[in-house]
């Protein structure tokens, strides 16, 4: 939402209070937790010829190896074998009769663990790890005992670890919890069955609902709790699943939401302008020529909230009116933030490239899903614990721009991925079919608040957004409108084409942190105008912290950014209005104008120039005064030689596969470098082209807190390519501060630029 004076608020919810001060309730009020009985163990887990093989027959394993007992506590905390050393990966491979050798392997990656790593061969070890403490159900009032795991990981022969894709992520390796040797089951791994059980389910909810409390109530990216949607949503519609019909939503109801893909092709039921009416009706749902068309994921989410004792749904395709002409859809589509924030539960079909994947274990037979566990020996059972973040690299649902957004605002969720449900909410973790986890321990975790004074988190936002895709590039805006409030909210600044106006020379500096492709209805100079994963690192190479930034950049910046207001109009407006106690000497951010170049630079204002054939760009929906995406500004230009480079660049840029050239001046010494894309470095270079100052800022951040010292600063500096009269980005490099007197021709030049 618009940033706005908060002082003569005291941010209470109107019961005395605040929403930033809620906490968990206190332990004695917490209700008894339901233990879930335990399925009995699948029989055909052995297979014929199995045995252990000699390595893994020493190991000596046993089910009291994975808990540590309360007399044995005084060795809770150590680690005994950091480094088993079970042998090379093709020998596990070569040994599919040990039980094992097997649990290792899947827990690594199964086929996809390479036995060797770019001509190097691949070993496997293990080391013990604890997984928490729980406190021994059957001794109450003794000492707590401690849960084992075993955590595998690949490394070459010359001892580089293995990452992802390559492996999975943070394998574990534990105990069959029908196996424990106590009574407490925490952390362990249960059997599961064909379809799901949702009274399961209900206790997750239910388990959240009384220790979570208030905490789980409210989305961490809103600034407020959404009671009523109907009050905050134009036309909010609901389907309601006990009369099978769409219904206008009741005030303050509690409601679910639906997060999924559409797919390349979605030919499944929509509401139209022609059939709203007919589908309001009772039982419309269940009407053969409706029902038919209803999608796979549609219909399972419906009896999911069912399956919860809910009876209220929201799905974009049918509780928005696809084709209206209103406004009412642009207004729902721009308040996902709402919807998804406003949400008691988020339903999120993970599994699966469209609507007609479903949902795994809703319907009997839909899991195709084998759990990974072995038995060592009768009675002892061990099994890869597996986490849902393995399948996300596979998952089309995590590549969406849509979908991403409804993540962020999401409160709790039901994630339907690996042929399993994960409950996710505020305060917890992966509480997940296969893991037992309820227990006191993991039920009262509780996870820190992000940390709205940490530019990191706005960055990491963007980065994660712009690499993401979309069916329709004129949505860039419409998919990002709910973290765009976000961004407002907690930065107390509009956006500018999804640039902070508040930070906008540092913003300005992102980076391609892969190949990008050029959206041309979108300003070159902002994230959104390339498609590809978008790096803003000042967090990186200066600080988290916003005050810091926002003293840093009254002092490392001078230009007056301006914005062109409309494509055929002359009149531009300044992106940070001035202050009204803001003088001509102060800069874009108020701080006070020293001389720093030997040319005259006393121009500021933007002189009226009419553009032709300039290119019109998408609204910018984020923006309450949206201008035309050209930015018209007066500073210093620079000429220098672009050619290949011979520095060798940090690991922070050197994997994002773009060719890094080197900007040389008069005396052919290499200044700095740039990343270009490989089509502009086939054509262009070597050549001679224009580069702008942007504003002083940072390659590295300084060691021991020393960033503010003189040592490090350069000149951010743009490379430019012009069309007509105005210019596009080409990438961002750095120079030297006394490399100025290194330019070609004229030297530095004060000079205005139109940069779209």
């Amino acid at each position: 939402m618009d940033s706005a004076d908060d002082s003569e608020s005291d941010g209470s919810d109107g019961s005395g209070q605040s929403d930033s001060d809620e906490e968990l309730p206190p332990p004695d009020s917490r209700p008894h937790i339901p233990i879930p009985p335990l399925l009995p163990v699948p029989d055909n887990l052995a297979r014929p010829g199995d045995r252990l093989c000699d390595i893994c027959s020493d190991l000596n394993l046993s089910p009291e190896s994975f808990v540590v007992l309360p007399s044995d506590n005084d060795t809770a905390d150590q680690v005994d074998d950091p480094n088993i050393k079970l042998g090379f990966v093709q020998d596990l491979f070569n040994k599919p009769n040990c039980p094992f050798c097997r649990v290792v392997l899947t827990a690594l990656g199964g086929a996809k663990v390479p036995s060797y790593d770019e001509g190097k061969a691949v070993s496997v070890s293990m080391s013990w790890n604890t997984k928490g403490s729980v406190e021994d159900v059957d001794h109450p009032s003794k000492e707590k005992a401690v849960v084992r795991i075993l955590r595998p990981y690949a490394e070459t022969d010359e001892g580089e670890y293995l990452s992802m894709p390559k492996i999975n992520l943070f394998p574990e390796i534990t105990l069959l919890a029908n196996d424990s040797p106590t009574s407490s089951k925490a952390f362990f791994v249960r059997p599961i069955q064909d379809q799901i059980d949702f009274s399961m389910v209900r206790g997750w909810i239910s388990l959240c609902e009384s220790w979570h409390g208030e905490a789980c109530n409210k989305s961490k990216l809103l600034d407020h709790k959404v009671k009523n949607p109907v009050g905050e949503i134009s036309s909010f519609r609901l389907i309601d699943v006990v009369d099978n019909c769409l219904v206008c939503g009741p005030p303050n109801c509690k409601f679910v939401a639906l997060s999924y893909v559409w797919g390349p092709k979605p030919d499944f039921l929509r509401t139209l302008m022609n059939n709203v009416r007919e589908l309001e009706k009772p039982g419309a749902f269940l009407l053969p020529h409706f029902h038919d068309k209803l999608s796979v994921t549609i219909l399972d989410a419906m009896q999911v909230v069912r399956e919860i004792n809910l009876r209220y749904l929201w799905i974009d395709c049918l509780c928005i009116v696809q084709d209206d002409t209103t406004g009412e859809k642009l207004d729902a589509i721009t308040k996902m933030d709402l919807v998804y924030g406003g949400a008691f539960l988020t339903i999120m079909a993970a599994t699966g490239i469209d609507a007609n994947a479903g949902l795994p274990g809703v319907r009997p037979g839909t899991r195709r899903y084998r759990q990974p566990i072995e038995q060592i020996k009768p009675g002892f059972r061990l099994a890869f614990a597996e986490i849902y973040q393995n399948y996300i690299k596979d998952a089309a649902y995590y590549t969406r721009a849509w979908t991403f957004q409804e993540q962020q605002f999401t409160k709790r969720s039901l994630i339907f991925i690996g042929g399993q449900v994960v409950f996710n909410c505020t305060e917890a973790d992966q509480w997940r079919e296969d893991i037992f986890c309820e227990d006191e321990l993991v039920i009262g975790e509780d996870f820190d608040d992000d940390d709205t004074d940490d530019i990191g988190n706005f960055e990491g936002l963007i980065q994660s957004y712009s690499e993401l895709s979309l069916s329709y590039q004129a949505d860039i805006y419409n998919a990002f409108a709910g973290l765009a409030r976000y961004f407002k909210t907690e930065l107390k600044t509009n956006l500018c084409h999804g640039i902070p106006e508040i930070y906008f020379d540092w913003f300005l500096l992102w980076y391609p942190q892969s190949p990008q492709e050029r959206r041309k209805l979108v300003p070159s100079w902002s994230w959104s105008g390339w498609s590809g994963q978008s790096w803003p690192r000042m967090w990186d190479w200066y600080t988290r912290r916003l005050e810091m930034i926002r003293r840093a950049q009254r002092k490392r910046t001078w230009i007056i950014w301006y914005h062109r207001l409309a494509h055929d109009s002359t009149e531009c407006v300044q992106i940070l209005p001035p202050k009204s106690s803001r003088s001509k000497s102060k800069n874009f951010y108020g701080g006070h104008v020293g001389d720093r170049f030997e040319c005259d630079c006393t121009t500021t204002s933007p002189t009226p120039r009419k553009l032709v054939d300039a290119p019109e760009y998408y609204k910018d929906t984020l923006s309450a005064t949206p201008g035309s995406g050209f930015l018209q500004f007066w500073t210093v230009s620079l000429l220098f030689t672009v050619k290949s480079s011979s520095i060798k660049v940090g690991a922070a840029y050197s994997d994002n596969g773009l060719p890094h050239v080197g900007i040389f001046g008069i005396d052919d010494r290499e200044l700095g470098t740039a990343f270009v894309s490989a089509s502009w470095y086939a054509a262009n270079v070597p050549g001679t082209y224009e580069f702008i100052i942007i504003c002083e800022g940072r390659d590295e951040r300084a060691e021991s807190g020393e960033e503010d010292e003189e040592e490090g600063w350069r000149y951010m500096v743009m490379l430019i390519e012009h069309h007509a009269e105005w210019a596009e980005r080409i990438a961002i490099g750095s120079i030297g501060k006394e490399d100025l007197d290194q330019a070609l021709d004229e030297g530095p030049v004060w000079k205005e630029i139109i940069l779209a």
